[in-house]
């Protein structure tokens, strides 16, 4: 197993987020680029999933080094789901710049940097675990005619016709990802439909699309992943208000 020490994944964090002018929220942009510093990491690597098979086990690593650092101040959580560097962390990058006469990024080799799963899939995978904590049997790439990218279920009924019906458009076809949702309005009772969009202008046109269909929604990428970040970081405070047992 390929995976850095957690202590490995602070600096190349702090160097991410300053780059992106001392603070951001989580997102797949973001742990692609940390893995970037570690070009020994494969395809397989980032695959793997916890223990527990609910989350990805390089994203939690991240989760876990960006822990530590607020630990020792070089980050702060004042405000929820947002990770911001403080003075103490521009000085440790400070120091370690001067101190190191390579590039921060990782030297070149003849092996090609790995890559995370799409940003497409990841939405895929956090729809899955949303759809998990709030209690529903989910599954994906499922239907008759459209193979839908997330269907969401009441629990143990998998036999039952869906509640929600998911479609991520990033880097895909809107027009297709209209027909599919319509569709599944159309041949299965009280199907809800969400649409998880990555591009503003793909937002606004689903928003028109949607006026007056109350059974359908559009969410903008970056919404689904601070709310999956929220549930993964207090997913028992979550079970709890739904009266999960």
């Amino acid at each position: 197993m390929s995976f850095p020490k957690y202590k490995e994944i602070e600096e190349p964090l702090l160097r991410e987020i300053a780059k992106r002018g001392g603070e951001i929220r989580p997102s797949f942009d973001l742990y692609q680029a940390v893995a970037c510093y570690f070009p020994q990491l494969t395809p397989q690597d980032f695959a793997m999933k916890q223990p527990s098979g609910k989350e990805n086990k390089w994203n939690n690593m991240v989760a876990w080094a960006r822990q530590s650092l607020v630990d020792n101040g070089e980050l702060d959580n004042a405000v929820r789901g947002v990770w911001r560097i403080t003075d103490k962390g521009r000085a440790r990058i400070g120091l370690s710049l001067q101190a190191q006469a390579a590039p921060t990024a990782p030297a070149s080799t003849s092996k090609p940097a790995p890559t995370l799963p799409s940003r497409h899939e990841q939405l895929k995978r956090m729809m899955v675990d949303i759809g998990k904590a709030l209690g529903y049997e989910t599954s994906t790439e499922e239907g008759p005619v459209y193979r839908h990218d997330v269907l969401w279920r009441p629990a143990g009924k998998r036999h039952m016709p869906p509640l929600y019906v998911i479609e991520v458009c990033e880097g895909g076809s809107l027009p297709k990802d209209f027909d599919s949702l319509h569709w599944a309005g159309e041949n299965w009772v009280d199907a809800r439909g969400l649409l998880v969009v990555a591009d503003d202008k793909d937002y606004q046109k689903a928003t028109q699309r949607f006026i007056n269909r109350a059974e359908l929604c559009a969410v903008k990428a970056t919404s689904i992943e601070g709310l999956h970040q929220l549930i993964r970081e207090d997913e028992a405070f979550l079970s709890w208000l739904l009266g999960k047992r």
